[in-house]
């Protein structure tokens, strides 16, 4: 092997969020083990990077209002599933939010303030508009990060009920998760209880984070990629593959010294990374790019 890797101190240094940036009490509240992550909230704050005009409260009183609308129009239900049917009814039905598998790859889709005005959206963010009123009406719902395709279930009872909120709400059997499993080198991913597992609010928003970084590259907006990246290391900064993307996106914006940094935090926080090799020549090779700069 060749000789070791180029290290550098600070680890992470290179990414410290801004005080300013109202993201950053988010990623505080985020670490702190008894903090509560507000997700609506956090998914206006993502859209406030991209509208920074956005006024927040107005869509918190908005997702209020809609849930006091519901309980004018519904009976209480007799049962979760009752509940859960009403509440889709309402949003897919009464509110017409829909999916928006025309223009699905559509920026717009990913911030919840457009999704709200335009009652267009992804799995994701349909999800969070479904959750948000769910909390609001004390349903026992949760997030699923099911592989490719972001989905909703009830939190209590026997059995879980899966709601697709990109189906307009519909119900999803356990037949139909195995069904809706990607399928990768010819062979279906076999489902496994933790794609069906509830998950936090900030993994919700990292996800969210996550299409947006992948939009933006495809778009080969390089720079804007990696505003999103780094919010997605500040909020989850132990997900060593986090640091990794980011060595990626700094290299192709030729900033070489925090690519750098960013592959070494990858392989201080990876253990046996199967592509440990290729990042350490990644390395080398970037090391030897900032030579002639000094």
């Amino acid at each position: 092997m060749d000789s070791q890797p180029l290290r550098l101190t600070g680890a992470a240094a290179f990414m410290r969020p801004r005080p300013s940036d109202p993201f950053f009490a988010l990623i505080q509240k985020a670490r702190d083990p008894s903090g509560e992550i507000d997700l609506a909230r956090g998914a206006l704050l993502i859209a406030l990077q991209a509208y920074p005009d956005l006024d927040i409260e107005h869509y918190l009183r908005q997702l209020d209002a809609l849930s006091e609308d519901f309980r004018t129009r519904y009976a209480a239900a007799d049962s979760l599933s009752a509940a859960l049917a009403n509440l889709s009814q309402y949003v897919f039905g009464d509110l017409g939010f829909r999916g928006n598998r025309a223009h699905y790859d559509d920026p717009r889709n990913s911030y919840l303030n457009e999704v709200l005005d335009r009652r267009l959206g992804i799995p994701i963010t349909l999800a969070v508009v479904y959750l948000e009123l769910g909390k609001r009406l004390s349903f026992p719902l949760a997030g699923v990060n099911f592989p490719h395709h972001f989905l909703v279930r009830s939190t209590q009872g026997d059995e879980p009920l899966f709601v697709d909120p990109f189906a307009d709400g519909a119900f999803v059997d356990g037949k139909s998760l195995g069904e809706r499993l990607p399928v990768i080198e010819g062979r279906r991913l076999e489902l496994v209880p933790e794609f069906i597992e509830p998950t936090s609010s900030l993994h919700i928003l990292a996800r969210m984070l996550r299409n947006l970084k992948r939009l933006h590259f495809q778009a080969r907006e390089f720079s804007t990629a990696i505003h999103w990246a780094e919010k997605i290391a500040y909020l989850q900064p132990t997900e060593a593959e986090n640091y990794r993307d980011l060595g990626f996106l700094y290299h192709h914006t030729r900033e070489y010294l925090k690519a750098i940094e960013a592959f070494n935090e990858y392989l201080r926080q990876a253990d046996d990374a199967p592509d440990a090799s290729t990042i350490e020549h990644n390395i080398r090779v970037l090391a030897n790019r900032l030579i002639p700069l000094n």
